[in-house]
């Protein structure tokens, strides 16, 4: 219960573990993979909010890419060029804190395109997700800079797509790949929940929200719906520290209770219903379990990191991923890369350039022949 939940879903033929690049998604198939599951500040077993999903036509999307959730990104070896766009649900850092890994991870990792990266706006200018990303970019110069001779000076380039967060719209229509955004309550305006469409397969995304009526009316008739929920007001009172008011004001004000989010997914009633955002342990998962099962009696995953959801038309099926802490992320030689145009480096001050020991110092020490240099 504390890994998966009870999914109520047949196996098929899939392994008992999901082991990354050994399994070709089928025309119709959509895979799910919890990246970030934890809260807002982070622990080694569960990192921030992030979600991936690959579907049977080549198409890869991340939604959300908080702080550590880069790390089981990379661990699927799967290269950065491979996603074709990256959503963010709100400008919480533990929804948006891995901004700078996935924009100079995938740099450097070979993406040979701008990236692709949408977010809601807000209600003032400074809220919007295009004055997030930008001041991201402002505040990495140095970083940028310096790379843009060794690295094709493309991989620097962000394509920022900014849109309406008080809409119920179609952000995202290609490939017949439809993403839809709508509002979600958390604390002011600004936050949204995401819905994607694709072949009869669908994936809907919380992000952060209370219970609301956007949800139900916009996540009915989805297989997998991905629903926040925060560990109980009694978790939060005794594994956290928190006073009652502050438990009370985090579990229910700004975030779901398990039994709030769970008359939402009563509501939607999904093919498979997955709840993060809480900390799934052995000994705080049945409560929230039980919680939960207060009101929803359906299909039910409690997610923690490297969860993987299959979809067909057949079954849901829900296991973990196997996977090394050691894989060398990125492998797929980069066709192109070393010819790609790079910018001229920047370089540095003569005084710190003479201190340079190598090669010309080498050298003349006699540590380094001067005709292998």
């Amino acid at each position: 219960m504390s890994e998966v939940g009870n999914t109520n879903a047949t196996r098929g033929t899939y392994a008992e573990q999901y082991y990354p690049n050994t399994e070709e998604l089928g025309p119709d198939e959509m895979r799910v993979v919890a990246l970030g599951t934890g809260r807002p500040f982070l622990r080694r077993s569960q990192a921030n909010a992030s979600w991936l999903v690959e579907l049977g036509n080549g198409d890869k999307f991340v939604f959300d890419y908080g702080f550590g959730s880069q790390m089981n990104f990379t661990a699927l070896e799967m290269p950065y060029s491979d996603v074709n766009a990256w959503f963010c649900t709100h400008l919480h850092t533990d929804h948006v804190g891995d901004f700078a890994q996935v924009w100079i991870g995938s740099w450097a990792g070979g993406r040979l395109e701008p990236l692709e990266m949408y977010g809601p706006s807000g209600a003032e200018e400074k809220y919007g997700f295009q004055f997030f990303a930008e001041k991201q970019m402002e505040s990495y110069a140095w970083d940028t800079d310096t790379r843009v001779g060794a690295l094709p000076a493309v991989g620097a380039e962000i394509n920022i797509h900014e849109f309406d967060y008080s809409k119920v719209h179609v952000v995202y229509d290609h490939n017949d790949v439809k993403i839809t955004s709508f509002p979600a309550v958390h604390l002011t305006d600004g936050a949204v929940s995401l819905r994607l469409d694709w072949k009869g397969r669908s994936f809907v995304y919380s992000g952060d929200t209370t219970p609301s009526q956007f949800f139900i009316d916009n996540a009915k008739g989805a297989e997998v719906v991905v629903h926040e929920t925060f560990n109980t007001i009694e978790q939060l009172m005794d594994r956290s520290g928190y006073d009652e008011r502050t438990a009370r004001a985090i579990g229910t004000y700004i975030h779901s209770a398990p039994e709030e989010a769970a008359v939402v997914l009563k509501e939607v009633d999904p093919r498979l219903a997955v709840i993060f955002h809480f900390f799934n342990d052995f000994d705080t998962a049945p409560e929230m379990y039980e919680k939960v099962r207060q009101h929803y009696k359906g299909p039910l995953a409690m997610a923690t990191d490297m969860m993987v959801v299959n979809v067909t038309d057949d079954q849901v099926v829900t296991r973990m991923t196997e996977f090394s802490d050691h894989v060398w992320p990125n492998k797929r030689k980069h066709a192109g890369f070393g010819k790609a145009k790079r910018k001229k480096m920047i370089g540095m001050s003569d005084w710190l350039l003479e201190a340079q020991i190598f090669p010309k110092v080498l050298t003349e020490r006699g540590y380094v022949n001067k005709d292998e240099v």
